[in-house]
Parts: C-alpha cells; structure tokens; sequence
C-alpha cells in the first residue's frame, strides 16, 4: 500500500479561497491523504465552508484561540499519521499531481528529508501572473544557501519525512514575522538533506492579504532584523564565527531588501569576509566547501553589478 501523506492545513479568514484549496487536496491523483486542518479561530465563514466537506479523509481541528501560522502549523503535524508531512496555505491550490510526484521522489531518495519544488504564482482570480525559478537541488547548495538567505521554493511546496521531524524535534517557531519557514529550513539543513524537484507544485496566491505581504507592511523593521538574526544563528549553528563588525556588515550587504555594496571599497570588504568563512570552513573540513564556495562567488558578482549599475 502507498504511504499515507498528511497534507497540513492552517486556517486563518481563508473563507474567499479556501474552498479551492481543499478541492485541490481532494482532486489529487494520489489518493491515500489526509487532510488536517487547523482553523485558528477565524473572523469569517471558514469553519462553516470546511464543514460542508463530508470527504472523511478531511480532520478538522479549532484552536480555542488564536494561535498563529506557526503553532497552528505545529498542532496539525502533531494531530497527523501520515509517513509525509505535505504543507498547504488555505488560499493556495496544489497541483494535481502534487503528491504523487512527490512520494514518488522520497520513496526512491531515502537521503532526502524535505522536498520542494516550483511554483506559479496567481491572483485572486486564479489568473498566472508569474512562475519561480527552477530550485536548487543540491543539499549541500542548498545547505550553503541557507547561511546567508532563505529558500529558493516556497513552503507550500514542501514534504517532509514526519520521522525527521520527530528524531530531531523540528518545528515551525512563532515571532518570525511570515519567516517561519527560513528559520526551519535553517534548522533542518544542520541535520539532514533538502532537494527539489524540478516540477510546478503550486499555485501560490498573490493578494493584499496573504501572510508575507502582510507582515512586509505592518512588521517592516521587526522583520529585518528577525533575518539579520537568522543568518547570525545559521552561521554560527554551522560553526563559523566572525567579529562582531564582520558580522554586522555583511548582513547589511546581505539583508532582505534594501541591502547591498555601494562603492568598491565595500566589495573588497565583502570578499574578504567571504575567504574568512571560507577558511574557517576548510579548517572545519564542511562537505560543501565547495558549494559554498560557488555560492560566495554568485553573491560577489550579483554585488559587482548592482556597484557598475549604480555610476553607470
């Protein structure tokens, strides 16, 4: 028999779309799921919309009080049974053939704990406005990646071995400010393997009150400084120290928006923050020195650019 896949839910005022979220769980070619969903105490008609669901694979589940994203994440990885934890928004659709493609890559890839894949972003009429890029797929890129940025696929895309989960206590923390998923990937990349595949998983919805665009608007500075501190805690959780100013320049440079070189001098500061990591990771003897290495290369040039843009 095929594993049972858990798809989590989170619900929170997904009344207007979440209905094609759940029939996209229910249209899937792969048929041995459940579906969990946690409302968390929602202000609109969502808890009735997904009573009206009588598939008795959908579980159902309601925080007595508002919970958040992440813990309401959480409750419905513990509540599941599944071998596979697959996430879901509950204002996303997943492709049809979603969790087929993906069971079929994790149950011939036993070294990888975490799979995701590509998107197509759309709006609230369902319309394609944009696609994302092709991931990448090396664990070790992907490992080196995640010391200076987050992931190249969106969390909805993910599945996840529930085993790796529970072997090293991986969960999603609140107070991240819609970054949840950055500072879980950084977690999980310390202790085991995250792929991708190179197919569209998801079609991800872009509108005024998706959770990122949110917190991007109202937690503007609080987020930038939650990912200063994740890279700060990715570094040294992979065992690479810098001076304090060391530190403090390069995730500036390197910050979610707004960061960057702005003259020569800056750019020679950069690369020599990058040989020191770079010897420090030959010292430590990594797996992905040169991964990281490629990676340090990419982020000097994308620097060199932005310096020749900015007197040309």
């Amino acid at each position: 028999m095929k594993p049972l896949v858990s798809v989590v839910m989170p619900s929170y005022n997904g009344g207007k779309f979440i209905g094609e979220a759940i029939e996209s769980v229910i249209s899937q070619t792969y048929e041995n799921w459940e579906l969990i969903i946690v409302e968390d105490c929602s202000e609109d008609d969502s808890q009735k919309i997904i009573q009206n669901y009588t598939d008795q694979r959908i579980r159902l589940f309601c925080n007595e009080r508002n919970q958040g994203i992440a813990e309401s994440t959480n409750r419905g990885i513990r509540k599941s049974r599944g071998k596979y934890i697959a996430l879901l928004d509950d204002d996303d659709i997943a492709e049809k053939e979603r969790l087929s493609w993906q069971v079929d890559y994790l149950e011939s890839h036993p070294e990888i704990d975490i799979l995701g894949g590509r998107s197509r972003f759309i709006d609230e009429e369902g319309a394609v406005v944009d696609y994302s890029c092709i991931p990448r797929n090396n664990p070790r890129y992907i490992k080196a990646m995640l010391l200076f940025q987050s992931m190249d696929f969106l969390n909805g895309t993910a599945m996840i071995r529930k085993e790796f989960m529970e072997r090293h206590h991986l969960y999603y923390q609140n107070h991240c400010y819609g970054m949840q998923d950055f500072r879980f990937y950084i977690e999980s990349s310390k202790v085991g393997n995250i792929s991708t595949i190179n197919r569209f998983l998801l079609r991800y919805r872009v509108h005024p009150e998706n959770d990122t665009k949110r917190n991007f608007r109202v937690f503007q500075e609080e987020r930038k400084q939650a990912y200063a501190y994740f890279q700060q805690l990715s570094l040294r959780k992979s065992g690479f120290s810098l001076q304090e100013e060391s530190l403090a320049f390069l995730q500036r440079v390197l910050a979610e928006r707004d960061g960057g070189c702005s003259s020569a001098r800056e750019l020679k500061e950069l690369h020599q923050v990058f040989c020191e990591l770079l010897r420090q990771g030959a010292e430590m003897g990594i797996d992905y020195l040169d991964e990281l290495e490629h990676v340090c290369k990419v982020k000097l040039a994308g620097q060199l650019i932005r310096i020749k843009d900015l007197f040309s």
